[in-house]
């Protein structure tokens, strides 16, 4: 449990810092691309990495850790094909920041995923 918890309040620091990076960037650079909307994309991604953390067994092996991953990802993508339709219908405005915000988040948050996979695979019994 302790394990989780600091992975939890490492996910949401994560986050935290790239929500407040992305919106000082944002509104600096590309001030016609500012709306009250981005914290839905940030939101997303803590939503869902938080379920991907729940659902996490500490007890797997080598083999159910590696179809876990790959079911993480068709999950992720998946969702995120989802995510990404139902934004753009509810917020045709702004469609062009979500989408950009979004491709930004998903990139940058691969680094903390492939890392925090990396250290999992590492210490499996």
């Amino acid at each position: 449990m302790k394990k989780l918890l600091k992975a939890t309040l490492a996910l949401t620091a994560i986050i935290l810092v790239l929500s407040l990076l992305g919106e000082a960037f944002m509104a600096l650079c590309f001030p016609q691309y500012t709306f009250k909307g981005h914290w839905i994309v940030p939101l997303y991604f803590w939503i869902f990495y938080l379920g991907a953390l729940l659902s996490l067994d500490t007890g797997m092996t080598g083999v159910a850790f590696t179809r876990y991953i790959i079911g993480f990802k068709a999950v992720k993508m998946f969702a995120s094909v989802f995510f990404i339709t139902i934004a753009a219908f509810l917020m045709r405005d702004n469609v062009l920041p979500v989408l950009f915000t979004f491709f930004v988040y998903y990139l940058l948050l691969l680094v903390p995923e492939c890392a925090y996979s990396i250290y999992l695979k590492k210490h499996i019994k």
